[in-house]
């Protein structure tokens, strides 16, 4: 079994399919698109971004602009959700600018 596995991020963007959705949907379009590809290597469940998402500081960046979109009002949810993104709690200098890896091994095993 992979270790992880890595998506760029216009091709989450293009899959997750969201135009003008408001930012908690588009939020949700990402994070379910990255867990649907991956259900062959992880159960099928919500992704936890702090523990299983890692990417550059300038695709963060650019996620988060395409999340908030044209400006308009961010739902307190959203920007709490958003708010682990832009923590940095998913940066890591390893990962190259423009790719998305989610971590397989930091899932939680059943027993």
């Amino acid at each position: 079994m992979p270790v992880h596995v890595e998506f760029t991020l216009n091709y989450l963007i293009q899959r997750a399919g969201a135009g003008a959705e408001p930012a908690g949907r588009r939020l949700d379009d990402f994070e379910r698109t990255i867990a649907r590809l991956a259900r062959s290597w992880r159960p099928d469940r919500p992704i936890a971004p702090a523990r299983e998402l890692r990417m550059a500081d300038e695709t963060r960046d650019a996620f988060v602009a395409w999340v908030e979109g044209t400006g308009a009002d961010t739902p307190t949810s959203a920007v709490e959700r958003l708010g682990v993104y832009a923590s940095g709690a998913v940066t890591d200098d390893s990962v190259p600018e423009g790719w998305v890896r989610l971590r397989l091994d930091a899932t939680t095993r059943p027993n």
